[in-house]
């Protein structure tokens, strides 16, 4: 009867949440065989010594605290199991790009693996719609910075997207101007982009101040 490896990986590296998901079986299923060696007359099986027992110097303090099996458990999964970002997974599955030496059936392969990472759930057209225009809006922005802004959200809208994107993009047009402004006019151009935050209305009435105040210049 083999025993399960020691769990050595650390939270922060990658596919960690995998290598968990795996390990965590292999113990489960090392508990069972032991549970159906055990004669009548054996005392239970101390679920909770075996599966500390199979946990590296390393990754054993993060449990310390836990008082049973299932509690290990339960921390584990807090700690290696991390939110996924499905805006940011969706993203690198549409924007995949086959390598100059790559194969076909290797990109097939990785293109695979990152839709796993993908959650995708029955919607309506409308929604599939929405969602596919999405990430198609973000992945054609020619900006580099403002796809990597988007893609902090964990929860994305085409509309939200698109005033994001929209502000972020006047952000970077307005800020151009500074190079060509003296000291006290640059002060006033920075505090003029935090309009940028403000209702539609009054947003745009001071926009329009600062077109006329740029081309002054």
């Amino acid at each position: 009867m083999l025993r399960p490896r020691e769990l050595l990986i650390e939270p922060e590296q990658p596919h960690a949440a995998s290598v968990l998901n795996f390990w965590l079986r292999t113990v489960d299923d090392f508990i069972s065989t032991l549970q159906e060696l055990r004669s009548d007359d054996d005392p239970e099986v101390n679920k909770k010594r075996v599966i500390i027992n199979c946990l590296s110097p390393g990754v054993s303090p993060h449990v310390e605290e836990a008082e049973t099996y299932d509690m290990i458990v339960q921390f584990l999964k807090a700690l290696y199991v991390k939110k996924k970002n499905n805006v940011y997974a969706r993203h690198l599955l549409v924007s995949r790009r086959q390598g100059s030496d790559e194969s076909i059936s290797e990109l097939l392969h990785v293109l695979k693996g990152l839709a796993k990472d993908c959650t995708f759930s029955v919607v309506t057209a409308d929604t599939y719609r929405e969602e596919l225009s999405r990430d198609a809006f973000i992945n054609g922005l020619a900006s580099s910075a403002v796809p990597q802004r988007l893609l902090e959200k964990e929860e994305l809208s085409l509309n939200q997207a698109f005033k994001l994107a929209d502000n972020l993009d006047r952000v970077h047009r307005y800020s151009n101007c500074m190079g060509s402004l003296d000291p006290d006019q640059s002060l006033s151009l920075t505090r003029l982009l935090k309009i940028l935050v403000l209702p539609d209305l009054r947003r745009d009435h001071l926009l329009q101040l600062l077109y006329r105040a740029s081309s002054v210049v």
